[in-house]
């Protein structure tokens, strides 16, 4: 790699010039001198002499504006910067990887500053990309999204309302969306089809987050998609959004979800905590199957022999169930081969922000959170190579 580096160094210092000085210089700029610098490259490090040019605009490197130079950095080591920034758990961890895998030295603060110079630039790619050719349309198209919290540094927690006692907070609320499509298995269970994820995360209200979440979901097929399902935790900006862009789709509350608030339900019930458990377990049976009305009859029946402490634990817990009826026919959904649990979107709260975000000590900015995630989400979502392509300087 040394040997071919030498090679790449006298190519780019003594024939590469030559080329470019077929380029015609830009209108009122003048050659000022040589000078050199060191340049990373995925072969390793170089010395690269290369011309100065002053003009009304300023001064440029015209060779440097060819290679794609981001700093001293080239394409390919500005990619693979990137990839480490964002899928090893810290900075300093994805500079050891790229010392160990590709030999390069490279201080855990450049990487967070690369990742931080493009993060925008990918998270605007992934929103603008163009909508990928679908052969047939899309037979059910699903769509899920959540809050998790991320560690904050004190000013980005300023004016906001947390869990402490004192009602300050500790993490700031980020969204995230999935969108896949499924298919049936050998048994007519529902099955996410593989690599068709594509995940979004963002700081910013519902409003804002509805447009993102309606616009990938246009790339992944929802204008033609036979059927829409919408599956989320119960919470109220979840089905003011579904009511806002997603109207024509079945909406489901996570049967985790509900079962939580189920056996909240049952504890308040009965103060034996067996008696409790054993309730659950009926009553759990009897949601999946389309019982919920009957668990609301048998649990306003109890109301009455019940003391006021009781009585308030179970009327807290009530409107979550009458409010989501119509989205707990468990039973319904699943013959007709909808999943009825949010299992993607919980697993992307871990595997793309929890566990790289929310790390022992770590306290973010929201700027620099966003474009580590955007990273993370282009990863996962399998687009990192495409993203590469049509950007260059972040290849």
């Amino acid at each position: 790699m040394r040997d071919v580096a030498r090679l790449l160094e006298s190519f780019l210092n003594h024939e590469l010039p030559v080329l470019l000085k077929e380029q015609p210089v830009k209108s009122g700029e003048r050659f000022h001198s040589y000078q050199t610098r060191k340049v990373s490259t995925v072969l390793g490090p170089i010395t690269l002499r290369r011309a100065y040019y002053r003009g009304p605009q300023g001064g440029r490197y015209p060779l440097d504006e060819a290679l794609g130079l981001h700093d001293q950095y080239t394409p390919a080591v500005v990619q693979l910067m990137c990839w480490a920034g964002a899928m090893d758990s810290s900075f300093e961890l994805a500079s050891e990887t790229l010392a160990r895998f590709a030999g390069l030295t490279i201080p855990g603060r450049q990487v967070q500053r690369v990742v931080n110079a493009f993060g925008k630039q990918a998270a605007s790619w992934m929103q603008n990309r163009q909508s990928t050719s679908l052969q047939a349309p899309v037979e059910v198209l699903n769509i899920q999204t959540d809050m998790t919290g991320i560690p904050a540094r004190p000013e980005e927690l300023i004016d906001i309302k947390g869990k402490q006692p004192d009602g300050s907070a500790k993490t700031r609320q980020i969204k995230l969306g999935c969108v896949f499509t499924q298919s049936l298995d050998d048994h007519g269970n529902p099955q996410r089809d593989p690599f068709s994820s594509t995940y979004l995360a963002a700081f910013c209200d519902r409003t804002d987050f509805a447009a993102l979440l309606w616009s990938e979901a246009l790339k992944r097929g929802y204008a033609t998609a036979r059927k829409t399902v919408f599956i989320g935790d119960g919470a109220e900006w979840i089905w003011n959004l579904v009511s806002d862009r997603f109207k024509d789709a079945v909406q489901i509350v996570d049967f985790y979800h509900a079962c939580e608030h189920l056996h909240a339900l049952c504890a308040a019930l009965e103060p034996d905590e067996q008696r409790a458990i054993t309730l659950f377990r009926k009553w759990r049976k009897r949601l999946k199957n389309n019982g919920l009305t009957r668990i609301l009859h048998e649990t306003s029946m109890r109301l009455a022999s019940l003391g006021a402490k009781a009585r308030t634990a179970v009327q807290a817990q009530l409107p979550y169930f009458q409010t989501n009826a119509t989205r707990m026919t468990y039973r319904t959904f699943r013959r007709q081969g909808f999943f009825i649990g949010s299992g993607a979107i919980e697993g992307a709260c871990r595997h793309i922000v929890a566990q790289r975000a929310k790390l022992s000590g770590m306290r973010w900015l929201c700027s620099g959170a966003e474009n580590v995630l955007a990273f993370r989400c282009l990863i996962k979502s399998n687009f990192f190579d495409d993203y590469c392509s049509n950007y260059s300087q972040a290849a």
